[in-house]
């Protein structure tokens, strides 16, 4: 895409950890960082991780009666079956027993089956 007219900026950003407008103002990058006023910077683009809001649960292994507190950044049908992964690595099919107030271990993530068997029988 050709360059419209370049017309240069003291505060638009020109090798920095920010990201720029592209010329084709669709995009955002740091190699859209040329100086000029197009490039408007928009901020750390690297991420500062905000809090969201997470639900707690207490969760029961269907090959054992083993429990854990866990939290996930969504919401889980109590009651129901999930295979989860854990960020601690665990994985396994375990039953939502009760909403909780504790944070736990984060769930990275829960597929629903329709119960145990089935959760077994796919993972």
């Amino acid at each position: 895409m050709k360059k419209p007219s370049f017309i240069p900026s003291w505060t638009s950003p020109k090798g920095s950890r920010r990201a720029c407008l592209c010329w084709d103002a669709e995009t955002y990058s740091r190699d859209c960082c040329d100086g000029s006023l197009k490039a408007q910077g928009i901020g750390n683009i690297i991420g500062n991780e905000t809090e969201t809001p997470y639900q707690g649960y207490e969760i029961q292994g269907c090959n054992d009666s083993h429990t854990h507190h866990v939290h996930y950044h969504g919401t889980l049908i109590v009651g129901s079956v999930y295979f989860i992964t854990l960020q601690n690595g665990h994985t396994g099919c375990h039953t939502i027993l009760r909403e909780s107030g504790s944070e736990g271990i984060h769930i990275n993530s829960a597929v629903l089956y329709n119960d145990c068997d089935a959760c077994n029988s796919a993972n």
